[in-house]
């Protein structure tokens, strides 16, 4: 129950966050600063949500490991930051100016970021045996819940907002049902502990990787990943030709193929669980799959063409987030689960700060305009180095080997 509830909870915190990331924060940019200045208050927005993602994630990680360190102390962590979350959203909607938007969007980030990290840390207080089931399933529940919106944009374009609140909405409603649920910590001193770490001897699926690995590999996905959904909506108006309601509904159907992808890919290492001990083949398959999706993105103007970029890159995503996430949860105890999975989640925000500005910079030093082509081609060597770190792991024990 315990499990199901974690992953409702990130459900519905994630399909909250899909609406403005994706289309709500480009399109009131548009309209408060005007076309030529979208794309630079579009990436300092998202720049200041990230920062902000981050420093939720860390405090709501520590909060989440004061006093009892009990599933219902960190429920209420998760409740503060989902509180904070829709309000920061409701204001959001009536924003009348780019810092008011940025601004907004920061307090939302910093909400539901730390409640998104607290989520994850709640897993390691399922038994040790279903952690790793558990870590695969919420990647899939989570990519499922993020259909959502992206169906409801396709059918209702304007309604970013409100259907962003309502989704926040529903998590808060989540939480508040498990908090009424469980039990205070003093009700079970007598019942053993579950979130004891698995055995040494237990078998397990999950990938062998460091704990450094887990966060450089996560740092550059997210780099990746965070341009890409911060440019998906004005490079869909300038690449189709489109007004912003029909881009809406053209861009939120690339992303909905995406989303099926990743959904597709999770769902396989679910049935398939022991796929994930197979790390630097997966993480070259993921590379070469998201290097196609970028590169095809980048030279085509057709909408069905953009749709098969965004199902490889979908599915590219599903297998490294998959990977990402077990090894994390796999290095990680109950005692500091709030303070190392808010770690992973921030470092992972510090891609998202960095990402969408980075990479917009460098396509403007090149350049000299926001040339989104050439700033998918750019993001295409991100997996391109996931793709030489794994060849070059995978070829150097057998040259070894060979001598």
């Amino acid at each position: 129950m315990l499990g199901l509830q974690a992953n409702l909870a990130k459900f519905f915190l994630l399909a909250a966050l899909v609406p403005p990331a994706t289309v709500a924060i480009a399109r009131r940019a548009s309209e408060i600063e005007g076309a030529d200045a979208a794309a630079g208050w579009t990436a300092a927005t998202i720049a200041v949500g990230s920062g902000s993602a981050i420093v939720g994630a860390l405090l709501a990680g520590r909060a989440a490991d004061l006093g009892t360190r009990s599933a219902r102390s960190r429920w209420w962590v998760l409740f503060g930051g989902t509180a904070l979350g829709v309000l920061a959203l409701a204001w959001m909607s009536l924003s009348r100016s780019g810092w008011e938007l940025a601004v907004g969007w920061g307090l939302a980030q910093a909400g539901l970021s730390g409640a998104i990290a607290v989520s994850r840390a709640l897993l390691t207080h399922v038994p040790a045996i279903r952690r790793e089931r558990s870590a695969v399933v919420m990647i899939a529940v989570s990519s499922v819940g993020l259909l959502i919106p992206i169906a409801l944009l396709m059918l209702l374009p304007g309604s970013a907002w409100g259907t962003s609140i309502c989704l926040a909405l529903c998590a808060v409603a989540v939480v508040a049902i498990a908090l009424a649920r469980t039990p205070a910590p003093a009700d079970v001193q007598h019942h053993p502990r579950t979130s004891a770490p698995a055995p040494e001897s237990e078998p397990s699926a999950a990938p062998r990787m460091s704990w450094g690995a887990v966060l450089v590999l996560g740092f550059s996905s997210q780099v990746a990943l965070s341009a890409y959904l911060t440019y998906h909506p004005l490079d869909i108006v300038t690449r189709l030709g489109l007004e912003w309601d029909q881009a809406t509904q053209a861009g939120t159907l690339v992303l909905a193929l995406a989303l099926l992808g990743l959904v597709g890919a999770s769902v396989v290492m679910l049935i398939f669980p022991r796929m994930l001990g197979r790390t630097l083949p997966l993480l070259t398959i993921a590379g070469v799959l998201l290097v196609s999706g970028l590169v095809l993105r980048a030279m085509t103007t057709s909408l069905a063409l953009l749709a098969i970029a965004g199902l490889l890159s979908g599915i590219a995503i599903g297998i490294s987030t998959t990977l990402l996430f077990t090894a994390a949860l796999a290095l990680t105890t109950s005692e500091r689960a709030g303070w190392r999975l808010g770690v992973y989640s921030a470092v992972i925000g510090i891609g998202s700060l960095i990402g969408p500005s980075l990479v917009l910079g460098a396509v403007i030093a090149i350049r000299g305009v926001a040339d989104y082509s050439a700033l998918f081609l750019l993001l295409a060597l991100i997996p391109l180095s996931w793709i030489a770190v794994a060849l070059t792991a995978i070829l150097r024990p057998r040259r070894t080997g060979a001598r």
